[in-house]
């Protein structure tokens, strides 16, 4: 079991997208707001430069959408090219789930050693005769993991974007939400070093830049489950045990809505001009 994982993602000078349409939106908070890709049974590349040298050990596409069991990814990159080194060899890209639970919606999660590059290459392969693939979320980095693993006391909870209002004949009616997860945990015997580090995190992150939390990033059943891609929420201050010793608690709340929510790829905006179309601050989708 490996200790927590936090990573603050680095800032991207450029990307570029071999194929598909909305490359802009990898880049984006909402992990609804997807590329597509255009066509499957050949590798499509995403191509990143960080604009200098950066360490990462990291990377994560989030919110997959229509990724088959099948599906692989391959990582390589370098200082002054995309292809200098391999950083991940190919391998299955959505994330061991809970034993016997296959579920439309996945991520693709790299951990390892720290890598120096400037150019960073993803390359995305779907098997023949399957749908196109979504991605929501493109992330890389150099994580933070304490030397110490979380408290026990921690723990996920399920939040719910719908309502039920109980009416005067007894019955309800309920407006169905999306559902999303919420993790909260603490971290203690922190150094002035990584104490440090979370203040600096957090200072960064606030409560609306995104970030992503994921529980033990072992390769192990259930990953999919301990990965929370979010926003810290109810930021708390630090409490000194003794002058070589802090404790932390923090707390973030998912941006990926699970179930069918989630599963759903976004219905294509009305443009005009490439711009989309709106009426009364809305906008308008094809079908309205």
């Amino acid at each position: 079991m490996g200790n927590i994982l936090m990573l603050r993602p680095e800032s991207f000078q450029a990307i570029a997208v071999s194929r598909g349409t909305g490359s802009a939106n990898l880049l984006t908070i909402d992990p609804r707001e997807v590329w597509i890709d255009s066509a499957v049974g050949s590798a499509v590349e995403f191509d990143i430069d960080f604009g200098e040298v950066r360490a990462v050990d990291t990377v994560f596409l989030g919110a997959l959408v229509q990724a088959h069991a099948e599906a692989s990814w391959t990582i390589t990159g370098g200082v002054a090219s995309y292809n200098a080194m391999t950083v991940k060899a190919a391998g299955t890209l959505r994330v061991p789930e809970r034993a016997g639970r296959v579920q439309r919606g996945s991520h693709a999660f790299w951990h390892g050693d720290d890598v120096l590059v400037r150019f960073l290459r993803i390359s995305v392969t779907q098997p023949v005769g399957q749908p196109v693939l979504a991605i929501g979320v493109l992330m890389a980095g150099q994580s933070f993991v304490p030397a110490w693993n979380m408290e026990w006391g921690g723990g996920r909870a399920v939040r719910d974007t719908g309502s039920v209002t109980r009416l005067p004949s007894g019955s309800v009616a309920a407006v169905e939400g999306a559902r999303y997860g919420s993790f909260k945990w603490t971290l203690s015997d922190l150094t002035d070093e990584e104490t440090d580090y979370l203040f600096e995190l957090q200072l960064d992150r606030g409560e609306t830049r995104p970030l992503l939390v994921v529980e033990d990033p072992d390769q192990t059943p259930g990953l999919l489950g301990r990965i929370h891609y979010g926003q810290l929420t109810g930021i708390r201050h630090f409490e000194r045990r003794n002058p070589k010793q802090t404790r932390w608690e923090f707390q973030i709340d998912s941006l990926v809505a699970t179930g069918d929510v989630w599963a759903d790829l976004p219905t294509p905006a009305l443009t005009l001009g490439a711009e989309p179309l709106s009426f009364g601050g809305e906008i308008l989708t094809i079908g309205d």
